[in-house]
C-alpha cells in the first residue's frame, strides 16, 4: 500500500507565498513518486488528480476569529474564544489525519500567525506520535525575527514557539536557520536536519511537455555541458567540427550532449545523403549517446519544432555552438543573446561582426581538442552558467527528492 503523507500549512496555492510554492513542489514530487498526498490548509485548491486537499478555514492565518484572538493575545489575554477555536481546530485536523502515515507541518509550530492552530497541533502530536510520524519544517521563526517582537515569549501560547518536542523530527532549510533554531530550542545540532528548498524547473522556465520529456529521457540536466546547434542540414554548417568538439569534451571527462535541430529535406537527395553521413560519422566517433538529432526524436516525444519549442531548447542548453564555414547573417546568435546563453562560434564574417568580442570565437582550422578546452574555460568563467548548473544539480525538486525526501520518508 502507498505511504500516505499529509502536508499542513495555513494556506496553499493559488494563495501566493514562498512557503506555499515550496509545499506545492513538495506535494507534486511526492505524488509523482507514488505517495498518497493530502494537503490540509486554511485556503487553496489543487487540480492535480493525485493530490487531495482538505480545506479547514479555521486554520488559515486570516480567519476572522483568529484575527480577533491575535489582538487579545497581544494584550496578554488567553480567552475562552481562543480555547474554543483551539478545540474546533483540534477536532477537524485530527479527523483529517485518520489513515495518514506521515504528517509534515510547515512553519506553524514556530510562527505566531494562528496560535490556536499551534496549540491544537501540539496536543495532536502528543496523542498521535506513536502511530504517526511528524516532521516540523521550519522556514521562519517568530521569536528570532525582529519584525515580530512579542512582549510575552515565555507565556502560553507564545511559549509553544520555543518548545523543543522530542516526539518529532525537525527540519529546516539552511545551515544558518539550523543554528538559529538550535539556539532558540537549546538543542544539539544533530537533532535538526537541513533540507534545502527546491524549484520546479519545468514550471518556472515554462518548458513544454515534449521538450521536458527529452530532458528527462536523455538526462540532459545531469550533463556538465549541453550544446545547441540550430540550423538546416547543409554542408556549410560544418556539423562535423561540432561533433569532433563534442568528442573532445567527453574525452576530457565532461558529461556532454549536442542538440542538432536540422531535419533532412525529403525532396533533396544531396541533403538526405549528408544527413545519413552525419549519422554514420556520429557512430564512427562512438557518440550516439551524446549527439541528439532532434528530428529523430519527433515521433517518440511528440516533438515538432516551432518557435515555442525553439525557445524551450535554448532554455535547457548551456551553450550555442556554431561551427559554420559560411553564413549570410547568424540569427541564432541573436536568439542566444536574447536568452542570455553563452555563444561559441567559428570566427567568420558576419558572425564575428555580430558578437564583437562578446562570444568565444575559434578558427575553423583550430584543433577540436583546443576548441573544447577553450569552451570549458569560457563556461567556467560564466558565473550565471555555473549558478544555473548548481541549481540543476542541487535544487530541482527531482534532486531534492532523490537526495533527501526519499530516505527521510522511507526510513
Amino acid at each position: 500500500m502507498k505511504t500516505s503523507v499529509a502536508i499542513l500549512h495555513y494556506s496553499y496555492p493559488p494563495v501566493i507565498g514562498g512557503v506555499e510554492f515550496i509545499i506545492k513542489g513538495q506535494a507534486e514530487i511526492l505524488a509523482r513518486n507514488e505517495y498518497r498526498i493530502k494537503i490540509i490548509a486554511g485556503a487553496g485548491e489543487d487540480r492535480e488528480k493525485n493530490i487531495q486537499i482538505d480545506i479547514i478555514p479555521e486554520i488559515g492565518s486570516s480567519w476572522p476569529e483568529n484575527e480577533a484572538i491575535n489582538k487579545e493575545l497581544k494584550d496578554g489575554v488567553v480567552s475562552e474564544r481562543f480555547q474554543r477555536l483551539r478545540e474546533i481546530i483540534y477536532t477537524k485536523v485530527k479527523r483529517c489525519l485518520e489513515g495518514i502515515d506521515i504528517c509534515i507541518i510547515h512553519n506553524v509550530m514556530t510562527m505566531h500567525f494562528n496560535l490556536a492552530l499551534t496549540s491544537a497541533l501540539d496536543k495532536i502530536i502528543s496523542e498521535l506520535h506513536h502511530r504517526l510520524r511528524f516532521y516540523l519544517w521550519c522556514h521562519d521563526t517568530t521569536l528570532i525575527n525582529p519584525d515580530y517582537r512579542t512582549q510575552s515569549p515565555h507565556r502560553y501560547p507564545w511559549s509553544l514557539l520555543s518548545k523543543f518536542n522530542e516526539k518529532v523530527t525537525y527540519i529546516t532549510i539552511s545551515e544558518w536557520r539550523k543554528k538559529q533554531l538550535c539556539q532558540l530550542f537549546g538543542a544539539s545540532e544533530n537533532l535538526i536536519k537541513v533540507i534545502p528548498n527546491g524549484i520546479d524547473i519545468k514550471s518556472f522556465l515554462r518548458i513544454s511537455e515534449p521538450v521536458w520529456k527529452i530532458v528527462c529521457d536523455k538526462r540532459l540536466f545531469h550533463d556538465d555541458v549541453v550544446m545547441f546547434f540550430p540550423g538546416r542540414i547543409v554542408k556549410r554548417k560544418n556539423y562535423e567540427l561540432a561533433i569532433k568538439i563534442t568528442k573532445e569534451l567527453t574525452a576530457s571527462g565532461k558529461k556532454c550532449k549536442l542538440l542538432i535541430t536540422a531535419p533532412p529535406d525529403p525532396h533533396n537527395s544531396e541533403v538526405k545523403k549528408y544527413y545519413h553521413h552525419l549519422h554514420n560519422f556520429v557512430k564512427e566517433m562512438e557518440l550516439e549517446e551524446h549527439i541528439l538529432f532532434l528530428k529523430d526524436l519527433e515521433k517518440q516525444h511528440e516533438l515538432k519544432i516551432g518557435y515555442r519549442k525553439l525557445q524551450d531548447l535554448y532554455k535547457i542548453c548551456d551553450l550555442l555552438l556554431i561551427t559554420s564555414s559560411e553564413e549570410g547573417f547568424g540569427i541564432p546568435l541573436l536568439e542566444a543573446a536574447a536568452m542570455k546563453i553563452p555563444i561559441a562560434s567559428s570566427d567568420i564574417a558576419p558572425l564575428s561582426e555580430l558578437v564583437r568580442g562578446q562570444a568565444l570565437l575559434f578558427k575553423l582550422d583550430d584543433n577540436p581538442s583546443h576548441i573544447a578546452q577553450k569552451i570549458i574555460e569560457y563556461l567556467n568563467a560564466q558565473p550565471t552558467h555555473l549558478m544555473f548548473k548548481r541549481v540543476l544539480f542541487n535544487f530541482s525538486w527531482e534532486v531534492i527528492y532523490k537526495n533527501y525526501l526519499k530516505d527521510l520518508l522511507t526510513n
